[in-house]
């Protein structure tokens, strides 16, 4: 079963929740999930099994919507599951399929699902994702300092998007890479630059030697993110409650 834990913050996360998400109710649900997980023979490329990968995105993918509705969210109407959205697209790594080697390599992103996100929105998915990953993912927040929330509003990033205003969307961007490929692809990350720096808090990530988790629930009439955690301990082997905490409930009528 999976649980939604109210506890005291672990160590290794990074918090924050919008002191007024009521002001939001949530009428309409979609989530976005890149999950990756690159291993290394030695070889001149990394390893990327999408038989795992896949597995992967859909267990997320249930666990999470799951989670929602459990805040009285209703059922996702859409989602896009991704492998390596956030990489430079001249990234290869070699192909696996349940550990059987494939004759061509891929290039990021490796894999991608969606249902209900038209093609013409996942670039812009994209870059919301990485402007959150890139300048609040671990950044912490203090209620009596208003300059540390900065940055906690996408405003004009859903203008291209169409979607019904009361719609919330969950980003969750989760990397298990082994480290030499974490450290690798952090420097692909950051160095793709969609926004200028001075709309947001100076840069926070540093993507160089652990695992991370990100998640992020976003208001996209307004823009505001609603809630959010980071943390460098959670793996998809625990449950996804542990990521999810405190997640603010649905007050829409």
């Amino acid at each position: 079963m999976w649980l939604v834990l109210t506890g005291c913050q672990p160590k290794g996360t990074t918090l924050y929740q919008h002191d007024q998400p009521e002001n939001h109710p949530i009428e309409h649900t979609m989530v976005v999930i890149d999950y990756l997980n690159l291993r290394d023979d030695l070889g001149r490329y990394w390893d990327f099994d999408s038989y795992y990968h896949e597995d992967m995105l859909n267990r997320l993918l249930a666990a999470v919507d799951m989670s929602l509705q459990k805040a009285g969210y209703p059922a996702a109407s859409g989602y896009l599951l991704t492998s390596g959205l956030l990489v430079d697209e001249g990234f290869a790594v070699e192909h696996y399929i349940q550990e059987t080697l494939q004759p061509e390599l891929l290039y990021a992103p490796f894999i991608m699902a969606s249902d209900q996100i038209p093609d013409d929105h996942i670039d812009q998915h994209r870059d919301v994702m990485r402007l959150m990953i890139k300048y609040l993912a671990p950044k912490r927040h203090h209620a009596s300092d208003p300059n540390s929330h900065r940055g906690m509003q996408m405003g004009y990033h859903f203008s291209d998007i169409d979607l019904p205003p009361n719609t919330g969307i969950l980003y969750l961007h989760v990397d298990l890479s082994a480290t030499g490929a974490i450290k690798q692809l952090g420097t692909l990350i950051l160095s793709g630059a969609v926004a200028s720096q001075s709309d947001y808090a100076s840069m926070h990530l540093d993507l160089g030697y652990r695992r991370h988790a990100s998640a992020f629930w976003v208001h996209t009439g307004s823009g505001q993110i609603l809630w959010k955690n980071h943390s460098n301990q959670w793996t998809p082997a625990q449950p996804i409650g542990e990521l999810l905490l405190q997640f603010p409930p649905n007050t829409a009528d």
